[in-house]
Formats: C-alpha cells, structure tokens, sequence
C-alpha cells in the first residue's frame, strides 16, 4: 500500500508538464510540445533555412535576458482560445524579440510549413524588445494574438508582407511601422494605450479600434510617411481619446495614394493633421467621414503652405457641432483657409 502511495506521489510532478531547455539551433522539422513546457531560450535561438518549428497549443516559451529567435526558416505557432501559445521573459527579463528574413517560409493560407502565429500572447517589459516582431522580407501572418508592453510591436521592411487580423496591441510605443516598400493588412484588431503608427508601405487599414493614443516625441497618433509609391487606404476604423493627432500626413511621393474614408472620430485633440507640401503631391481623398467633436481642432494644416500653389482640397465629411475657431488650426498663418477647399457635407453624421 505505502509502495503504491509513494509511487503515485514520486509520478505525479511529471504529470503536471516539465521544463525544456533550448540551446542550440533548430536545423530541421521540430514541434515543440505541451507536455515538455516551458521551454528555456537560453541563447540566441536560429531556426536554419528550409527548417520549420511547430509549436503546439498551450506551450509557453520563456526568453533568457536579451535573447532572441532568428527565423530563417518558418515558425508555425498555432494556440487555441483556451490554450495561447506565450512569449515572454525567464524571470521578468528583458528579451530581443523574433526577427524574420527574407529567406523564410513564408505564410501561406492552408500552409502548415509557413510563418504564422494564431492566438500567441506576446508580453514585453517596458521598452524591450525594441522591435517584438521585426521581418525583413518574409511574409508572416498575425491572427487572434495579444501583444503588451513594448516599444515597437510588429515591423515590416524590405519588401515583407503582414497580415495583422482580430488582435490585440496594449501598451506599446509604436504599435506598428509599416517602412516603405513592404505590404501590411491590418483589420479588426483593438489598439490602445499605443503613441504611434508609422504606415510608409501600402496597407489596408480597416475596421481596427484605436484608442487612449498618447502624444510623446515628434510624431504621434497615426502617421502616414510615405516615401516610395503605393497605396495607404485607412477605412471604417473609430478613433478615439487621442492626446495628439488622431491621423497626420507626413510625407507623399508622387506614386503615392492616400484614402481616409468612413471613419469615426471622437474625443480627439485633433483629428486631422495635414501637410501643405505632400497633400497634393500624391493623390489624397478624404470623404465621408464623422468627425464628431474635437478639443483643439478638427483640421489642421502644417508649413510650409504659403508656397504651395494649389490648394487641398477634401471632399464631404461631417464635422459636428464645431465652430469655425475649432474647425481649422489658423495659429501659424492666417491667410491659411485660402489653401483649403472643403466640400458641404451633411448635417447629420453618416450611417
């Protein structure tokens, strides 16, 4: 009987999972299991060319202090709603984050081979990583995930691709920076307590919630800094409680398209920054959005624009019950209404 007892209870702490550690690269097909969790990255961890790691519902990964993952092959994480895959630091250290390049696996709908992360949670500390997940040229896929408390939660360059679907981003710096000439899709995810977007690359930004922006640095809110050609179509998405700028055009290049379409606007220091010289560089629409209400202004414009000859002009949009003070920013130039051409738009806001 005692054999029994003693038997059962020396068995049972195996049964409740056990604690693997990763040193070395992975160089061929590997999944990671539930059973063997947490796993330990204990030094920069390289997934080879051509390899793939898969990794099983309710595994937790655990980064040792300023360590990463290198994928140069595919990572394919997919969690469950009960069962999110984690990322996070051993002992509440600081880690790198996951870099992805251009040699990947890259995602493809259907693919289990690819790069891809499905109901993950990612958690930071403070500042670090610096870019949680960065690619430089693969093609990744983000869907249903969670990521707190970092700087820069997903980066795109070099021709990268990104889907960003139904997730989350709390707490971050920059939420996201779409770098000229990479591609991003971000649609139905929930933003908040962020200070930035950058989008430089095409990108369809649509139906996302962002809110609580903060307004640090020279840049804030969502900014459009677009220096190569492309299209930027921002669309159905709600603004709100932004200390700063809810949206600012920074930059255009002549190839470049900008369409700020059906929006909803509320609570915001300023909904519309807009630059004299890029605006009209490119092509810019903006129409049939509910600018609600504001608390400095609805619009404003930035130099240099007395030596821009054409004005810009923004189709119909409902503004709210705002007064001519608070509709445009006519701080740094009187005359500045004269390079502005705003259509009638309804007196009701759009449905």
């Amino acid at each position: 009987m005692w054999s029994k007892i003693f038997l059962l209870f020396f068995l049972l702490p195996l049964s409740l999972g056990a604690t693997t550690y990763i040193e070395g690269p992975i160089l061929e097909d590997t999944e990671w299991l539930r059973a063997n969790s947490p796993y330990i990255i204990t030094q920069n961890l390289l997934i080879a060319e051509g390899a793939c790691l898969r990794i099983e519902a309710g595994v937790e990964l655990q980064f040792a202090h300023e360590t990463q993952i290198l994928v140069k092959g595919g990572l394919s994480a997919i969690g469950s709603k009960r069962k999110p895959i984690r990322f996070l630091g051993h002992n509440n250290a600081p880690w790198n984050g996951l870099r992805f390049y251009h040699n990947c696996l890259h995602y493809e709908e259907g693919q289990v081979r690819s790069t891809q992360f499905e109901y993950c949670e990612f958690f930071g500390i403070g500042e670090a990583p610096a870019q949680l997940l960065r690619t430089e040229g693969c093609h990744l896929s983000i869907r249903n995930c969670k990521i707190e408390d970092c700087y820069t939660a997903i980066q795109s360059e070099r021709q990268a691709k990104i889907q960003l679907i139904d997730s989350e981003i709390r707490n971050c710096d920059r939420a996201l920076n779409v770098r000229n000439s990479s591609m991003a899709k971000v649609m139905g995810n929930e933003i908040e307590n962020c200070n930035s977007i950058m989008l430089g690359g095409s990108t369809d930004f649509e139906n996302n919630q962002l809110k609580k922006f903060t307004n640090y640095g020279r840049h804030s809110g969502l900014v459009v800094w677009m220096l190569g050609g492309g299209l930027i179509n921002i669309r159905n998405n709600e603004f709100e409680q932004f200390e700063g700028v809810a949206i600012k055009l920074q930059k255009m290049s002549r190839r470049s398209s900008l369409n700020i379409r059906q929006n909803q606007f509320k609570g915001n220091s300023t909904n519309l920054k807009l630059s004299c010289q890029y605006a009209n560089k490119g092509k810019t629409l903006v129409e049939e959005n509910n600018f609600m209400d504001c608390k400095r202004y609805q619009l404003a414009l930035f130099s240099p624009c007395s030596d821009e000859p054409a004005p810009i002009v923004i189709g119909p949009n409902y503004w709210g019950k705002s007064d001519e003070n608070a509709f445009l920013d006519q701080e740094q130039d009187l005359n500045i209404s004269a390079k502005l051409q705003v259509a009638a738009g309804p007196k009701k806001p759009y449905r």
